[in-house]
């Protein structure tokens, strides 16, 4: 299995034993050789995903990006894989936000929106080795899907 990491990515994520490969991917950030606009993994550092689900502007892109990969790529599940603790929510720092509306349960809501209205799975994997464990394990069992699916044919 070969993955492939969006350009877009900053810091890509280090796979072991797997290979990786640069190229875009038209949603999200991790996806499988050949199979990156079929089925596609979100990665998000914890300042991402609480500025994506802070601010309304951001919010709202996400959600299209979310309705994007159901309407137009047909994607069965989607996944955010986040590179810190669900505990560090509540520690983050959110003075950054000017309004001051910004909380731990503000956020909590939000992730709660994404969970249960969007059917959005969120694993919190503790940092960039867990990241990368987690995306590696959930692009593992798209392709041992795609397999029997072949198989089946």
């Amino acid at each position: 299995m070969i993955i492939r990491c969006d350009t877009r990515e900053q810091n890509p994520l280090i796979f072991e034993p797997a290979r990786a490969v640069r190229g875009t991917i038209a949603t999200f950030d991790y996806a499988i050789e050949g199979d990156q606009n079929a089925f596609a993994v979100e990665r998000k550092s914890l300042a991402d995903l609480i500025q994506s689900l802070a601010m309304s502007r951001s919010f709202t892109r996400e959600l299209k990006k979310i309705r994007r990969a159901r309407s137009i790529h047909h994607m069965p599940r989607i996944f955010y894989v986040v590179e810190a603790n669900r505990e560090d929510v509540d520690h983050f720092d959110y003075s950054v936000f000017m309004r001051g509306r910004v909380t731990p349960q503000f956020i909590y809501r939000q992730l709660s929106i994404l969970e249960y209205v969007h059917d959005v799975h969120i694993i919190f994997s503790g940092d960039a080795l867990g990241a990368a464990r987690d995306v590696h394990r959930i692009l593992k069992r798209r392709a041992e899907d795609l397999k029997a699916q072949e198989a089946d044919s």
